[in-house]
């Protein structure tokens, strides 16, 4: 029986910074290097040439200057000294030709090659390679006006020799020159190493001090990083910053709730005591009337932080849904009017001046939904039985960003302007018939703040208390 391999979990690899540079820096060095060596290489061909075809021209010249005409025809004397020119290069074969413009050989070896594009006549040398007799030399063609008893003439000299000696000198001059980049290169490469150790150390430092931290530390990193990443640790402290922020908001939004429901579950347990107390059966269903009321307030009470604690945690993420908040408000009053304790609550949408379609902006509906319904649900709360609303939506602006405002107005008792600014803090409750656990406008100003929006409150037209919630079109900024 064959056994399936074993599945191997895959894991990525992180990549080394310390190692891509490296890399970088060698690839870098490498290519500058080829560049450098066909440089070199060039160079080193060019001089090797220029030495040589001052032999070939210094030869070319002393053999053309021993060239003369007589009543008999041409004399041509090849000094000694020419020929002791050309063989410095020892290692070298000499080749050379004489012969007039139209071509026939007036001495040496009429099967030397020719070069690109002719013979012209001029006494300027021209120098070309071509390979005869089984290797490549280097030639200089060079002519001589001669007048001759039958009138003037052009009488050329080609003269050459093998390319050995050149050769070992072009690879000699490249071979020093490359020794030398290679010893710039390797002592570049290792310099730029120990600078990007030295760089590196910085990050390190940084890395130990956040490994020796405790859970708790949050304070923010001290270090002096390379401009490069500067911005890095930058944004580092400010998350940590940000993270401090949101623990202390936890952290007090959890002791605020403890002191809630402790004291709301000590109540309906105070209740019950002292109903279980009672030997009457009147006074006995009296407290049972209370416990329930405080049962009813408590799991309201529940409700409403779970409603919190949920708008808070989607205010970290930015909206991104396009919605039409005429639907979702619309959605969101017959859904609150489906509740048997709403019976005989008049409410009004007005939206005369918005034509349909047109209120669209980016936001999040499960939050506004949500504060929809704290908002009806404070004002009916608070409120008479046949307490009258108005909900308007309309065009504003926020810091001139285009914005859309839903505008809820009551026949309620208001709220003084003095306490306005204090309603908005979480578990602030206004002493007053229905009780409350001041979170309902906490929940509507959490959201408005998480779509870089506000929330307003003023007096009403109907005689009770305004509620604006202005929302920017575009999100938050």
């Amino acid at each position: 029986m064959t056994l399936p391999p074993p599945l191997v979990e895959a894991r990525t690899v992180p990549y080394s910074l310390r190692r891509r540079l490296t890399v970088g820096m060698v690839a870098g060095f490498l290519a500058i290097l080829v560049v450098l060596s066909i440089g070199l290489w060039t160079y080193a061909r060019n001089a090797a040439n220029q030495t040589y075809d001052l032999l070939l021209a210094g030869s070319a010249i002393a053999i053309l200057e021993r060239i003369s005409p007589t009543p008999d025809g041409l004399i041509v004397d090849i000094p000694s000294s020419a020929l002791e020119i050309v063989g410095l290069a020892k290692e070298d074969r000499v080749f050379y030709r004489i012969f007039r413009l139209g071509g026939s050989t007036l001495t040496g070896d009429a099967e030397l090659p020719l070069p690109p594009g002719g013979v012209r006549a001029g006494d300027q040398p021209r120098f070309f390679d071509a390979p005869f007799s089984r290797e490549v030399s280097r030639f200089v063609l060079q002519g001589k006006l001669i007048i001759e008893p039958t009138g003037p003439d052009w009488i050329m000299l080609q003269l050459g020799h093998t390319r050995r000696a050149r050769d070992a000198m072009q690879m000699d001059l490249f071979s020093k020159g490359l020794a030398g980049l290679v010893a710039i290169a390797v002592l570049g490469l290792v310099f730029m190493r120990l600078g990007i150790n030295r760089a590196m150390a910085p990050l390190a430092g940084i890395e130990a001090d956040i490994r020796g931290r405790e859970p708790s530390d949050m304070t923010p990193l001290d270090a002096k990083p390379p401009r490069e990443v500067e911005g890095l640790i930058g944004a580092i402290n400010d998350f940590m910053g940000r993270l401090v922020t949101s623990k202390e908001h936890a952290q007090s939004f959890i002791a605020d709730v403890a002191h809630q429901m402790r004291t709301s579950l000590a109540a309906l347990q105070g209740q019950l005591q002292l109903a279980a107390e009672q030997d009457e059966p009147e006074r006995m269903r009296q407290r049972l009337e209370r416990a329930s009321e405080q049962a009813t307030r408590t799991i309201r009470l529940t409700n409403q932080l779970l409603s919190h604690a949920m708008v808070t945690h989607r205010g970290i993420d930015e909206p991104v849904e396009k919605i039409d908040l005429m639907p979702l408000i619309r959605a969101s009053v017959e859904e609150f009017l489906r509740h048997p304790e709403t019976e005989g609550i008049d409410i009004a949408v007005l939206h005369d001046d918005l034509p349909a379609g047109s209120a669209l902006l980016i936001a999040d509906p499960v939050a506004l939904r949500e504060a929809l319904r704290n908002l009806l649900d404070n004002a009916t709360r608070h409120g008479p039985k046949d307490i009258r609303i108005d909900i308007g939506l309309s065009r504003t602006r926020i810091d001139e960003r285009e914005a859309l405002c839903i505008s809820l107005d009551d026949s309620g008792p208001g709220i003084p302007a003095a306490e306005r600014e204090k309603v908005l803090e979480r578990f602030y409750s206004l002493n007053r018939a229905g009780g409350g656990s001041g979170i309902g406008l906490s929940i509507v100003n959490a959201v408005a703040r998480s779509h870089g929006g506000r929330l307003a409150l003023c007096d009403s037209r109907l005689g009770g208390l305004r509620v604006e919630l202005d929302l920017p079109v575009d999100g938050p900024a």
